[in-house]
């Protein structure tokens, strides 16, 4: 039996040891689509896709697109151009695709055939999506899916607002790229999504809800060997997760040291900004607060906490590393943003909004965390199941099919 042809375009690159959980979320799709299809992936070719390109993990046939370097007088000055225009038009549309990839995709030859011999073209994040036009005049008979990480409207319409400005400015951005989220979903052979949540945002159009492979269905039981850790996972590059981390210190932590002196925040993810590591390290010792970083292994971080907090307050679609401590069973503190999208009921020890009502979750687990695993366990059994890599197989390759 022939295999399926195969193209995956994102703007990012999943890879052993990748610090975020989309790029998680990317190499079990990686792994998957090479192992069912012959298989091409397309992305960018900025500094981070280059580092990433060398790492185990990535398919054996990745086309890095766009930023080629070009030693002519000519080639740099285009290359500049490009640059100072892809920074522009990004300013007014923040949810564009890359103009170097775009660009790199019309210059290649190899890429350009790979497009048009597809079977299926796989599309990932809205910025990859946006492209499912110029794709379908390349190649008419490709079956084309597109998987909605998050809905960018929502998000955008999450960004601070409170100057007349900023208002005007990311209002105007999300009705932008609401027109463009209903011809993307028009354009598309299969919608993919993470949530019901998201496909009512989009529209509620046809939809396959496909769960991140969060699970490898092997997490233990949670019981923490004493202690009080509050663990906040993210990756903090991110500006709506560094924006919660400084948050979170300054209005949640000083609370719950103010009942829970021995308590201890780890902060655990690569990314932190000079601002972030600088409001850490100002502050006074024994604030309890400490900055981790990346970690090779979060199994052994969830295993050593109390509780997980996920202070999100902007972003938009499933919260991954809500799901994650789900999955270790560890009791989970969280916002609305936070747990929006997570289908499943009874799953939270607190879900508030307001600082004074976080800390007060934080603390009740803190003080009796026996009296809350019950809950949690019951919790992650229903995430192993939901978010295990099987039923993602399974639900991926459904929407191969025509």
């Amino acid at each position: 039996m022939t295999r399926p042809r195969t193209v995956l375009i994102s703007m990012y690159v999943g890879h052993e040891g990748v610090p975020h959980a989309g790029g998680r979320y990317l190499l079990e799709l990686q792994r998957l689509l090479e192992a069912d299809s012959e298989l091409t992936m397309l992305t960018v070719g900025n500094r981070l896709n280059h580092a990433a390109a060398t790492k185990p993990g990535v398919p054996e046939r990745l086309l890095l697109l766009g930023h080629e370097p070009d030693r002519r007088l000519f080639g740099r000055a285009l290359n500049r151009a490009m640059l100072l225009t892809d920074s522009r038009w990004r300013r007014r549309d923040p949810g564009a695709p890359s103009l170097p990839f775009v660009l790199g995709l019309m210059r290649s030859v190899e890429a350009r055939r790979a497009v048009r011999a597809a079977d299926v073209i796989d599309l990932q994040y809205s910025e990859s999506i946006r492209l499912v036009r110029l794709l379908r005049r390349m190649n008419r008979g490709a079956r084309i899916t597109g998987t909605f990480h998050d809905v960018m409207s929502q998000s955008f319409s999450r960004e601070p607002q409170d100057e007349p400005r900023a208002r005007r400015y990311w209002q105007a951005v999300a009705r932008r790229s609401r027109r463009h989220e209903r011809r993307m979903v028009g354009a598309l052979d299969e919608v993919l999504v993470f949530s019901a949540k998201d496909a009512l945002l989009l529209g509620d159009p046809p939809h396959t809800v496909v769960h991140p492979p969060l699970s490898a269905g092997v997490e233990p039981p949670h019981r923490p060997a004493g202690g009080q850790v509050v663990i906040v996972v993210s990756y903090l590059a991110r500006d709506e997760n560094n924006k919660a981390a400084l948050w979170t210190i300054e209005h949640v932590w000083p609370l719950v040291r103010a009942e829970r002196p021995d308590a201890v925040l780890r902060l655990v993810g690569g990314g932190a900004s000079d601002e972030l590591r600088e409001r850490v390290a100002g502050l006074p010792a024994g604030s309890g607060v400490e900055l981790a970083g990346f970690v090779d292994n979060l199994d052994e971080e969830y295993a050593a906490a109390t509780v997980a907090l996920v202070p999100v307050l902007q972003g938009a679609g499933v919260k991954f590393k809500t799901v994650e401590a789900l999955c270790h069973g560890v009791p989970v503190v969280t916002t609305t943003v936070g747990a929006e999208g997570i289908d499943g009921s009874d799953l939270y020890a607190c879900l508030d909004d307001d600082p004074a009502g976080l800390a007060r979750g934080l603390c009740a687990v803190l003080g009796d965390h026996g009296a809350w695993q019950s809950r949690s366990d019951r919790a992650q059994k229903w995430a192993q199941e939901t978010y295990g890599r099987d039923h993602f197989r399974a639900t991926v390759r459904s929407t191969w099919g025509a």
